[in-house]
């Protein structure tokens, strides 16, 4: 009963009109919108409708919440959402957004006794709890495709949210077909590229790719929609993987040119 009261919900928004000044919006803040053909740019309007009436934006250390933020968001989070048009990230309950990248108190326990205790800078980050926090200025650059056209925070926090679907950020989402193999694949992709980074050999990915299993699926999700061409000629076969894993190719859409 639930379930079918839910999906009358979302059909009723969908079939309300979408703000000609969100579509403003998208076309200053999601560049990736334009290489959408209309079948996609009004399936990523309808599920961002819906994500829009269903999540809670909250502004931290002074940030105002106003559509901007909202829709630019949104836009980004959507393009992850085009291979499961059905997936509006029920656990998530709210948004965080902060004015800038801020800091999070970190301790470390010494060897010799006692804790070393310092503030580390966090662009966005991920909560168990159903809360994802961004650093505004790095959700602009991320749609705009800035920072080299790889980098976008949305798109990774969101990447660790689908990631986590199956219980754990462990750098195996949910899958259709054999998880197993698709596993010791990326394995084997994100060994390649520590050796490559230790070897100092080119990389189309970020260091911080090397923290682990879920930080390399979502710096390297990152790459494969802000920049394919780039991570398909680094590794083809990861491209590959992740887009079984999006069920989406965004190379066929968008132009081997993609910093503006």
């Amino acid at each position: 009963m639930l379930s079918w009261l839910r999906n009358r919900r979302r059909r009723a928004v969908r079939e309300q009109p979408f703000p000609g000044a969100w579509d403003e919006l998208l076309r200053r803040n999601l560049h990736h919108a334009a290489w959408l053909d209309e079948h996609q740019r009004q399936q990523l309007r309808d599920w961002i409708a819906v994500f829009l009436a269903e999540k809670s934006f909250e502004g931290c250390g002074g940030m105002e919440i106003n559509d901007e933020v909202r829709v630019t968001i949104a836009g980004q989070a959507g393009l992850l959402a085009l291979g499961f048009p059905d997936q509006y990230f029920d656990h998530l309950r709210s948004v965080l957004v902060y004015p800038g990248d801020y800091l999070v108190p970190r301790r470390a326990p010494l060897s010799g006794g006692g804790e070393l205790e310092w503030q580390e800078v966090r662009l966005g980050e991920t909560w168990s709890g159903g809360s994802v926090v961004l650093s505004w200025p790095r959700v602009v650059d991320g749609g705009r495709l800035r920072d080299g056209g790889t980098r976008s925070v949305v798109i990774h926090e969101f990447a660790h949210l689908i990631d986590m679907l199956d219980g754990e950020i462990d750098g195996v989402p949910p899958l259709e077909g054999d998880r197993r193999r698709w596993a010791a694949e990326i394995r084997d992709c994100r060994e390649r590229f520590e050796q490559a980074l230790e070897d100092g050999r080119f990389v189309a990915l970020g260091d911080y790719a090397a923290e682990g299993p879920g930080e390399f699926f979502a710096v390297a999700t990152e790459c494969f929609f802000q920049d394919p061409h780039r991570l398909a000629r680094s590794d083809g076969h990861l491209y590959d993987l992740l887009r079984i894993a999006w069920r989406q190719d965004p190379k066929a859409r968008v132009p081997i040119r993609t910093r503006l």
